[in-house]
């Protein structure tokens, strides 16, 4: 049997090796597009998050009930992942890609014309779902043309793109918001959706060959459902995913730990959360460069390590609630930042358990983070908008959860096959 360390330095197949763009600026072209659609969940959060406490006045509605519209979304970004894996096993990536843009742009529109609240969280979950699109399809994209450590440093480049997302979003998030209204966002999100479109049906390629699809749609249904029969799969899968029920936590609650309990404006929030953002992705291309060296399942045990300690510091700050902001500061920084550097090299562990195609396996490792993600969101604001323990709690348990899978994970048996 050919060791691991032999199988990851080149792409899986000839036809694959043909697939992926040769020349550096067309690599370098086919990276920020992938990067961009990877995006897909960070934009259509990380741009609405200084907007939060707005929409609440606007709609004379709760926190609680406006983390709702980060809920709707999450689950969106969740379900249309899980379906839209298995579309694109049985009719390629090109154009499952492309119906995604085409209704994540209208839906954006919709949201931006939404009468009352209500009517804001159904249509997040359609802007959700069809982002889902770019999210899976891109990871689908990154596992047609490569494995192993090629596989992860290919995705530590589109996690340096994607981290574009999380630092300018909040800033033009900020921006949009103060010069104009939250409804600006989503016609900023409509254009994004129709740009993306037109660069993806001009420059991506059809990564999946026509001998390695799914002839029938109900066939690459099928094997979803037995990936998920698949135990080290399933539970590997889970660790990744526990981390960003803690991450998607800190998302919904930062606007309002940062701006109302410790009185940040607008503008200083977005730069906090951008400063988090440039960390995830040091971390994460610190996790590519050192994960020949030290091992991936190192990295992102050591990763998770690091979230533990830092969900137990902010569940300190939460109980002794410390009038300086820096306390809380350190402990987000230092857990968001472990998102990149576990994500990374976690994703080609992931990946490298599956049995079935690749499609349905990032379909199901998508879709749990999200749920997972759908799940804490509204929970930390059931205190209010003045209490943090709830987000400590999130990501305390989030970390120690995903060590805790990732360990029992690793000893279950190797996969016998991959399709």
């Amino acid at each position: 049997m050919q060791s691991e360390e032999n199988t990851v330095k080149e792409p899986v197949t000839a036809d694959v090796a043909a697939i992926a763009p040769q020349s550096k600026t067309v690599r370098m072209l086919w990276i920020l597009i992938l990067g961009m659609l990877t995006a897909f969940g960070p934009v259509c959060t990380d741009i609405y998050l200084p907007a939060l406490p707005d929409l609440a006045n606007s709609f004379q509605a709760s926190p609680a009930v406006i983390q709702l519209s980060l809920t709707a979304c999450f689950l969106g970004l969740a379900v249309g992942q899980v379906i839209i894996g298995p579309i694109s096993d049985a009719l390629g990536r090109r154009i499952p890609l492309a119906l995604s843009l085409i209704i994540f742009s209208v839906a954006s529109l919709c949201c931006a014309l939404a009468p009352n609240i209500h009517s804001l969280i159904v249509l997040r979950f359609f802007q959700g779902f069809a982002g889902a699109g770019g999210v899976v399809l891109c990871r689908s994209m990154a596992c047609d043309m490569f494995i192993g450590n090629e596989l992860t440093k290919f995705m530590a480049l589109l996690m340096t793109v994607n981290s574009l997302a999380p630092i300018i979003g909040p800033l033009m998030g900020s921006a949009i918001v103060s010069a104009w209204s939250w409804h600006a966002l989503f016609f900023f999100l409509t254009g994004w959706g129709v740009l993306l479109l037109i660069g993806s049906l001009s420059t991506l390629k059809e990564t999946l060959p026509l001998q390695k699809r799914q002839h029938r749609l109900t066939a690459a249904l099928k094997d979803m459902c037995l990936q998920l029969g698949e135990k080290r799969f399933v539970l590997l899968a889970l660790a990744l995913s526990a981390v960003m029920g803690g991450f998607f936590a800190y998302l919904a609650a930062s606007p309002f730990v940062l701006q109302v309990i410790y009185g940040f404006s607008a503008l200083e929030y977005a730069l906090i959360f951008a400063l988090n953002s440039v960390c995830i992705t040091l971390a994460s291309v610190l996790a590519g460069r050192l994960e020949r060296r030290l091992g991936a399942a190192f990295l992102v045990k050591g990763s998770f390590v690091v979230m533990i300690i830092s969900g137990a510091g902010m569940l300190l700050t939460a109980m002794l609630e410390p009038s300086s902001s820096i306390p809380a500061l350190i402990c987000m920084l230092g857990f968001v930042s472990m998102v990149g550097s576990s994500q990374t090299p976690g994703f080609g562990i992931v990946m490298a358990a599956r049995t079935k195609g690749a499609g349905a396996a990032s379909g199901i490792f998508g879709i749990l983070g999200f749920i997972l993600g759908s799940l804490t969101s509204p929970l930390v604001g059931v205190m209010g908008e003045r209490s943090m323990l709830p987000l400590a709690l999130c990501m305390l348990i989030s970390a120690l959860l995903a060590l805790l899978l990732f360990i029992v994970g690793q000893r279950l048996p190797k996969p016998a096959a991959q399709a």
